[in-house]
């Protein structure tokens, strides 16, 4: 070729093979390292992960088995999730996780903190143990009885709050459990369905929406809010917000009630202080021993101790068809049998007669109409007995005015109005009693009354007895004052009243 020198070929691709074995080389040395470091994840998330369990919910945490895969993309998988709080072993773990599994970018396995864009929960079990997130003698200002359990470093609470962050958790089926006083007893337990937490590890706490299912009465709730940040150092203080929906709870899983009852309302406070607002709607209210359907809402306030959940309801608004009553009271669990006692100080003050007995009688049209007014104390206990046979009611009642609906009842009362006023001319209105008024007391669904009087025009009636509400048998005895002289009852009063 002129002008220049030949090619030489043979050193060009001596040249390149060197360049190629030095880039593989550097290639493999990178790998090496590279895999050197994942092979490393594990124990890297391992170990910040219980640095960071056990300092944000001061627990002791055990990781069973946990892989670290960096290929086709991060991710990790693991048995055996368990925190027990304070490292108590005398209760079930405080959290349990069967199996889990988790995505990440691979400077977030890699990196400090550990980030994982999303974490799958499967078989998730939450314990509440006996009287809460407490210690036993933790309300008394003394010391902790394991103030550092094994295994849980004072520095580990300190600086491993930090070294994990989760985008989003994901539990499509869960369980929360709250331990029974009672030993051998099961735990009063809530399915949790589809259960989502979004910024796990943040300091501020974290979003959550869940649907679970209410036992008693049986029904799901949904529910968006925020939780925490969790309170190590006292978890019954720990702070959540949010609101739900209680849709199509069916009250026939309660003895002794019927309807649908739908509820929404919103929730605030701190675990062991909640304070809840909302509404309740159940067109179809009914207490079986009567068996009729009446329309029932509510508003209210309450307070509920979410670590045991007794309530106590600061005021409730009800209407019961077309009558209005007050309540304030307290839902608590009982100590020696399943379940919780209700206890209520009721009054109503613009109500009728009638919607009352609708609850207590079989017959669709009430006996008696007139507005009244009445306070009682009411007192559901627990247990598995029907409402109407465990229903307690102590209280007065007072009507102005009351009709009698049955012709046959008018009748007599006419009648008893003309003898007592010594006239045998009938009065306007005479089927009206007024100033009915009474004491009584509801026990085993025997209903007893005592110091109950009403006037007649002419007469005063005064009676004492019983009305069994399962049979609907009267027994009553009494007085009778007649406004008469006993001369001008030519008839006698056994003529007019049985």
């Amino acid at each position: 070729m002129q002008g220049g020198t030949p090619c030489d070929t043979s050193d060009l691709v001596t040249r390149s093979r060197r360049a190629l074995l030095a880039v593989s080389s550097m290639a493999l040395v990178l790998a090496a390292v590279f895999f050197a470091r994942t092979a490393r994840v594990a124990p890297h998330v391992r170990n910040l992960a219980i640095a960071s369990l056990e300092g944000r919910l001061d627990s002791k945490a055990e990781i069973e088995s946990l892989h670290a895969s960096v290929f086709p993309r991060p991710q990790l998988s693991g048995t055996g999730l368990s925190l027990r709080w304070k490292g108590r072993t005398d209760v079930p773990p405080l959290v349990r996780i069967g199996e889990f599994s988790a995505s990440a970018g691979i400077y977030g396995l890699l990196g400090t903190p550990v980030r994982l864009r999303s974490v799958e929960l499967d078989s998730l079990t939450i314990h509440v143990p006996v009287g809460g997130l407490r210690l036993k003698n933790e309300d008394h200002g003394a010391p902790s009885a394991q103030p550092d359990a094994p295994g849980i470093a004072p520095h580990a609470r300190r600086t491993g709050r930090d070294a994990l962050a989760i985008d989003e958790v994901i539990a499509h089926a869960a369980r929360l459990e709250i331990a029974s006083t009672k030993a051998g007893k099961p735990p009063r337990a809530f399915d949790i369905h589809d259960l989502h937490i979004f910024g796990f590890g943040q300091h501020d706490g974290a979003d959550f929406q869940a649907i679970l299912t209410n036992p008693t009465p049986e029904g799901r709730v949904q529910t968006v809010g925020r939780f925490g940040p969790w309170r190590s150092d006292q978890p019954r203080r720990t702070p959540l917000h949010g609101n739900y929906v209680f849709k199509r709870a069916d009250l026939d899983t309660i003895k002794g009630l019927g309807g649908t009852l739908s509820s929404h309302g919103t929730y605030d406070g701190v675990l062991e202080r909640i304070e809840i607002e909302g509404e309740t709607e159940t067109p179809d209210f009914s207490i079986d021993v009567a068996g009729q359907p009446v329309p029932l809402t509510t508003r209210f306030k309450a307070v509920v101790d979410g670590t045991n959940g007794d309530t106590w309801l600061e005021e409730v608004m009800a209407t019961l068809q077309e009558s209005r009553i007050q309540a304030r009271g307290a839902v608590v669990r009982a100590e020696d049998v399943k379940g919780r006692h209700v206890a209520l100080d009721i009054t109503i003050e613009k109500a009728r007669i009638e919607d009352l007995l609708k609850l207590a009688m079989k017959d669709t049209r009430a006996p008696l109409k007139g507005a009244v007014r009445m306070t009682t104390k009411f007192l559901l206990p627990a247990g598995p007995e029907d409402v109407i046979r465990k229903l307690r009611l102590d209280g007065t009642f007072a009507l102005d005015q009351a009709t009698f609906t049955n012709l046959d009842v008018q009748r007599r009362i006419s009648e008893l109005s003309q003898r007592g006023r010594g006239d045998e001319t009938p009065v306007e209105g005479q089927s009206v009693v007024s100033k009915l008024r009474g004491r009584f007391a509801l026990r085993n669904s025997s209903l007893r009354f005592s110091d109950l009087t009403f006037a007649v025009p002419g007469a005063m009636v005064q009676l004492a007895g019983r009305y069994e509400l399962e049979a609907e048998t009267l027994d009553f005895t009494g007085h009778l004052l007649l406004d008469a002289s006993l001369r001008d009852t030519t008839s006698g009063f056994k003529a007019c009243w049985p």
